[in-house]
């Protein structure tokens, strides 16, 4: 009898999709074409229905390439759907593979990079820049010396039987976070908002990396402006940390070498870079772009903790939680530990 495992996280491509990407296949265009372009990005990843390659700008997804028996299709968010269709960009719909739909895509490019309606996903320099540059920093243009390299984007565990696996193991992690949110709101409603416990909770982790060490780094990424997301980043990092650390530690590692070989393969990660012999420890990080101190969201976040290692009865809770502070000057990136 095979033994069905209810949490399952594989999220490197088909080999035969893959290929179409990596060196020589039909649409490495198309990752040259990103490669040099420093306001895109990709995503790859798979789960139980689907598989997917997507090219992001900032926070927002400009395509999504599927494979579809012998072709692709090309998705899209709607927002750039109806911009297609109201410019005569045949750009999204069943393709050849084979066929070159770059004029379309430089030409969608071209009128996303100049639509004003567009900026806050990108433009306006805010999250959506900054985590732009931090995933290409430590992907698609890393080398052999960048300290760690990102292994997934938007990672997040699957559940092999659906909807009955899902709540029996996630939604009683959640629920018990949703309880959290609702004491820290009762503890002070006028600076951290009433019911809290209603908000939204998702299981979707920004960036799952691997460092040199063999650590594997569980990244939330925020904008120093968000002083509401810093604060509550303690909530959503808790909830995938937990998520993590329940998931079979062996189907983890090999996952995570499985994925890290495939993007060598494609070239989202640096070919010279070692990857450590062995995996070390799962550590959480909070990366915040260019954080001011005078900002509340250190005193904020701090008190959310405690409340939080109050309320879980547990004194270290995060207590192994790195906090970076992200900044670029002249074309460098720099992340500054924050001590907490």
């Amino acid at each position: 009898m095979l033994d069905i495992k209810p949490m399952y996280y594989n999220r490197k491509l088909s080999d035969s999709f893959s290929r179409l990407i990596e060196p020589g296949g039909e649409l490495r265009w198309l990752f040259d074409f990103v490669k040099n372009q420093e306001d895109l990005d990709f995503q790859i990843g798979r789960n139980n229905a689907q598989e997917w390659i997507s090219v992001y700008r900032g926070l927002s997804r400009i395509i999504t390439i599927q494979p579809r028996k012998e072709k692709i299709v090309i998705d899209g968010a709607n927002t750039y759907k109806d911009i297609a269709k109201s410019k005569n960009i045949n750009l999204y719909g069943l393709k050849n593979p084979g066929n070159n739909f770059s004029v379309d895509f430089e030409a969608m490019l071209t009128i996303v990079r100049n639509d004003k309606n567009l900026e806050a996903y990108y433009d306006c320099r805010k999250e959506g820049f900054y985590q732009n540059e931090f995933s290409r920093k430590f992907g698609i243009t890393g080398n052999k010396d960048s300290d760690f390299v990102i292994i997934d984007k938007e990672a997040v565990i699957g559940y092999s039987g659906g909807t009955p696996e899902k709540e029996k193991e996630f939604l009683p992690l959640q629920i018990s976070y949703r309880e959290l949110f609702g004491a820290i709101s009762k503890n002070d409603s006028k600076r951290y908002g009433q019911n809290l416990q209603n908000k939204s909770l998702g299981n979707e982790l920004d960036f799952l990396a691997l460092d040199k060490e063999g650590n594997i780094l569980l990244i939330e990424y925020k904008d120093g402006s968000n002083t509401s997301g810093i604060y509550r980043s303690p909530i959503q990092i808790g909830l995938y940390y937990d998520i993590f650390k329940r998931y079979p530690r062996f189907d983890l590692e090999n996952a995570v070498n499985n994925m890290f070989l495939q993007k060598q393969k494609i070239g989202l990660i640096d070919p010279s870079w070692v990857k450590p012999d062995k995996i070390m420890s799962i550590i959480p990080w909070l990366v915040i772009s260019n954080y001011k101190e005078k900002s509340v969201g250190k005193e904020n976040f701090n008190e959310v903790r405690n409340i939080a290692r109050e309320f879980k009865n547990d004194p270290q809770f995060l207590s192994d939680l790195r906090i970076f502070n992200h900044s670029i000057s002249q074309g460098i990136h720099i992340l500054k530990p924050l001590f907490w």
